[in-house]
């Protein structure tokens, strides 16, 4: 069975509790410590040297040696990360009731570690089987006490209490933690559903549904921003004009199907042949507009040409294998030229085109 890595936020939280467990060491170590030398007071009799090696270094040596072997698998082994915490919380808690003194009567309740972690996962087996775990541990400490020691059982029965109580809010938690992650979930999804769909609506707001080229108004938006911006930074620009001959012709002898897959086809040719750079758009009905930009009017001539020529060459199937031609009108921009100037220049190129015969390029 194939484990999911574990996400940045499980990662983040295993930090967290590894970070926590530090605490809880030194803070014991450190009141280890402080009843170390309080006991310096007490007569000779009593050796202090015992009471560091048998109840400070061995199960301390112990509790750290377990902490460093988390740092090593929460770096090297992130996937078993998580469930290391969770069994390693429940060998912290048992190493430390069994250091302390049986006279501190609430010590089990240190076992409330491993259930708290295991609400911090929002993982339900790992509580219930803390809480098993637990259940367990106290049933151990009714048989350890005397039939006599009313006071102790009344307060096992109190820990018991605690550790039920501790055990149902923790499901409680889970529950409401996994509630508020699957709100947030769907928060998320929802709003990269909107993002999709508004970049969805803004290509079709600028997109010609048919030939996938830009729209007319599209276009205008664009060589109008282009030419305010040779107005700080100058660059070589043409426009070029497109538009299909005899197309008329096309729709009426084939019929307006024929003249849509005529559309395609020359789109795709104009597409195949211009840079990246470079700007196609479909003006409107049979004819289009190309922008040429960052490149010398020789150059953008030799392109248009391609084009031209290669949409002569190409035979369409649902015409009787045969091609179509179009006319081209090009305009190379001038520092003073104005949207309107530079379409127009280029619109009159087209129709010098049309009247001296068709299927050629007039560059004006």
């Amino acid at each position: 069975m194939h484990i999911p890595p574990p996400t940045p936020r499980q990662l983040h939280w295993n930090r967290m509790l590894l970070n926590a467990f530090w605490v809880v060491f030194l803070v014991y170590l450190t009141t280890q410590l402080y009843v170390a030398v309080a006991m310096d007071t007490r007569p000779a009799s009593f050796s202090s040297t015992d009471y560091l090696i048998r109840h400070i270094a061995i199960p301390d040596s112990i509790l750290l040696a377990l902490l460093l072997i988390l740092e090593v698998i929460h770096r090297c082994k992130p996937l078993l990360s998580e469930i290391s915490i969770i069994l390693t919380s429940h060998l912290f808690g048992l190493l430390i009731i069994m250091n302390l003194s049986p006279d501190y009567h609430v010590k089990p309740l240190i076992m409330v570690l491993p259930m708290l972690v295991s609400m911090i996962c929002l993982k339900v087996n790992y509580l219930k089987v803390s809480s098993v775990i637990c259940l367990l541990y106290v049933s151990i400490l009714f048989l350890n006490t005397s039939i006599y020691d009313y006071t102790l059982r009344v307060q096992n029965i109190i820990i018991t209490l605690i550790f039920a109580g501790t055990a149902l809010a923790g499901f409680g938690v889970i529950a409401r933690g996994r509630n508020l992650m699957q709100s947030l979930e769907n928060s998320v999804k929802a709003e990269q559903d909107l993002r999709i769909q508004n970049i969805i609506m803004d290509r079709l707001s600028k997109i010609d549904p048919l030939t996938d080229l830009y729209n007319h108004k599209t276009f205008h938006e664009y060589l109008g921003w282009l030419i305010d911006h040779q107005q700080s930074n100058p660059f070589p620009m043409q426009l070029a004009i497109v538009d299909i001959d005899n197309f008329k012709k096309v729709n009426d002898q084939y019929g307006h199907w024929v003249g849509d897959i005529v559309l395609k086809q020359v789109a795709s040719v104009m597409l195949e042949h211009i840079g990246t750079d470079d700007f196609a758009a479909r003006y409107g009905g049979e004819e289009f507009a190309i922008i040429l930009t960052a490149k010398p009017l020789e150059e953008s001539r030799q392109i248009m040409e391609r084009i031209r020529s290669g949409i002569a060459r190409l035979p369409v199937r649902e015409m009787d294998h045969q091609p179509v031609t179009v006319s081209i009108g090009m305009h190379d921009y001038q520092g003073s030229d104005s949207k309107t100037t530079t379409f127009q220049q280029a619109d009159d190129a087209l129709y010098q085109a049309k009247k001296t015969g068709k299927n050629r390029m007039v560059i004006l």
